[in-house]
């Protein structure tokens, strides 16, 4: 793929991602001030991830449809009139169902644009190509985290809604003008059950199952550091966006860099590392015993997460022929949003019910449970072939 094309995708990938950062790292303190409650909060997010969860299959199987201006403008018009709907929500219902509308409405580019930047080095190298497409979602990540607590704090939900809108349609302006043209997309395939039961053989579904995993961890700090920062490590909600902002970095730094280590050894194989450190990371936080180490433990648990993003998906699409690949990413990304369904309400629900300390005893579990079962998955691939590399040679560029 040309580099002028996989640079505009990685630009409109890092600013869209900014945009929903800027959003989902203030939205904990929105909740407390309009008087809601952390269960409500919980169940929001989950009702986001949820609408997510039951569009993002369907969005891969259009990913290769989806490739054209006209397509890409109107739904981007779309979600970024929902961003609007979401800033201007003021009550537990309205911000619910707004949210739940982003989440089924603003992943629809997610399957094509991930595809196109795990394809876009050739083959050999998977790997490398979800860890650099998880770089520059990490570096709008990042930005977003950094300076959306900035802008709530000092000018308000109202101007940060405006920054939101702004970043999105600039990220959606970038995708627009790719040269579509000159864009080489594998040819579009008829039927919609048909895709998706054909990529849900064994091996993937052990793959998508083991990502439920990760995701349902990563909820503990996308979405609760805000507040065990404050009330476990008494420190500001300026603090935690500057804490997730430097988790975000350590994950993106490990995806890119390990993913490399990932085409060496193996997905399968590389795997269980990332487990290892996201469990590491969760009871190191428990233990902390001041600001700092919490911090310290973040970034190791960061790093898992790194780890596990540039090997899951590639050990995913293994078994998966080039046609079928835009709905085995968008499969794929379903079971992640189950995990992000998952994680907030059982985290939500143990903090509620037993305490703050609770949810790193049940993150840990969870990291553990990833553990066993990524070992599992490993010896499970050791006796059967990838076909990646074989769609991937194959592939046009």
């Amino acid at each position: 793929m040309e580099r002028k094309l996989v640079a505009l995708v990685y630009a409109s990938t890092a600013l869209s991602w900014a945009s929903y950062s800027l959003l989902i790292v203030v939205l904990p303190f929105r909740f407390q001030s309009l008087g809601l409650s952390v269960v409500q909060y919980g169940i929001a997010v989950a009702i986001f991830a949820l609408g997510m969860l039951l569009t993002e299959a369907s969005w891969g199987v259009l990913a290769f449809r989806i490739g054209n201006v006209r397509t890409i403008l109107s739904l981007g018009i779309v979600v970024a009139l929902i961003y609007v709907a979401v800033g201007v929500s003021d009550s537990f219902l309205t911000l619910t169902v707004s949210l739940g509308l982003l989440g089924a409405l603003g992943i629809f580019q997610v399957p094509l644009v991930r595809w196109m930047a795990l394809t876009s080095l050739g083959p050999g190298t998977a790997g490398r190509g979800t860890g650099f497409f998880g770089l520059f979602t990490g570096v709008g990540l990042v930005l977003g985290t950094a300076i959306g607590p900035l802008i709530y704090v000092g000018l308000g939900f109202s101007a940060l809604t405006v920054a939101v809108v702004g970043f999105y349609l600039v990220g959606t302006a970038l995708i627009v003008v790719l040269p579509w043209s000159r864009v080489t997309l594998p040819p579009r395939q008829p039927g919609f059950v048909r895709h998706v039961r054909e990529v849900a053989n064994r091996p993937f579904l052990l793959a998508a199952v083991m990502v439920v995993f990760a995701f349902v961890a990563r909820a503990l700090v996308s979405n609760f550091l805000q507040y065990y920062s404050v009330s476990l490590f008494h420190g500001t909600p300026s603090e935690a966006g500057y804490v997730i902002g430097a988790a975000l970095g350590a994950s993106l730094a490990s995806g890119a860099l390990l993913g490399t280590v990932v085409d060496r050894w193996g997905p399968a194989r590389s795997a269980p590392f990332g487990f290892v450190l996201v469990a590491l990371g969760t009871f190191g936080t428990l233990f902390s015993s001041s600001y700092a180490e919490m911090i310290g433990a973040t970034v190791i648990f960061a790093t898992g997460l790194g780890w596990l993003s540039a090997s899951v998906l590639p050990l995913a699409l293994g078994p998966v022929p080039l046609a079928l690949q835009g709905t085995a990413v968008g499969v794929f990304g379903s079971f992640e949003d189950l995990g992000l369904l998952i994680g907030p309400i059982v985290i939500s629900a143990a903090y509620a019910a037993y305490g703050v300390d609770s949810i790193f005893m049940v993150v840990g579990a969870v990291a553990l449970a990833g553990l066993l079962f990524s070992l599992v998955l490993r010896k499970d691939d050791s006796r059967r072939p990838s076909h990646l590399e074989e769609a991937l040679s194959a592939r046009p560029v």
